[in-house]
């Protein structure tokens, strides 16, 4: 039975507002997968604050376009319709961006159902399992800038150390070179 156009444009504003929250999403060929084995999927997703929708792929197509996110690598590839083909599932990763392929990951290697078709972190597009394997490596936002700050809270104390350090040097570098004179 067709959908009706009234669930279709729920079914693309919910996929648009997801992609508009998500910091990286995660494509996967559901073909094969049995709805006990995708409720687990789901429930595992969602317990790292991550989740997954099945829909059309003219429907993400239209709700990658509606959040202006084409897909396309560095050297100009566009990949959005490789990523839309076939059964589509899409995991999403919201405050750890990695969480979602990690989680698939873990469950592609005691089910070989789950296909990895690729994904993207931020807008930069990756294919295929190892391309999901880079999204599962992803710090997040705030694991970054907690680093940052690491670095910067921690220059001060290098600097005056570095800087009460230099007049020994100093001292040391007149004592060789006076060393040197003399002899």
């Amino acid at each position: 039975m067709p959908t009706s156009r009234a669930k279709k444009e729920v079914a693309v504003a919910t996929l648009t507002e997801r992609f508009s929250q998500c910091q990286s999403a995660v494509f996967v060929d559901f073909g094969g997968l049995s709805v006990a084995e995708m409720q687990g999927i789901r429930k595992e997703l969602r317990a790292v604050g991550s989740d997954m929708l099945v829909a059309k792929n003219r429907l993400i197509l239209l709700a990658l376009a509606a959040n202006d996110l084409p897909l396309v690598s560095a050297d100009g590839q566009d990949h959005t319709a490789a990523l839309c083909k076939g059964l589509t599932a899409v995991a999403f990763g919201y405050d750890v961006p990695g969480a979602a392929a990690e989680v698939l990951i873990k469950l592609a290697k005691t089910n070989d159902k789950i296909k990895f078709k690729g994904g993207f972190y931020g807008t930069q597009p990756v294919t295929g399992k190892a391309g999901v394997e880079r999204i599962a490596k992803m710090r997040s936002k705030i694991d970054a800038l907690a680093d940052v700050v690491r670095i910067l809270k921690g220059a001060p104390s290098r600097i005056r150390l570095i800087a009460s350090a230099a007049p020994l040097k100093v001292k040391a570098l007149k004592q060789v070179l006076e060393a040197n004179d003399a002899a």
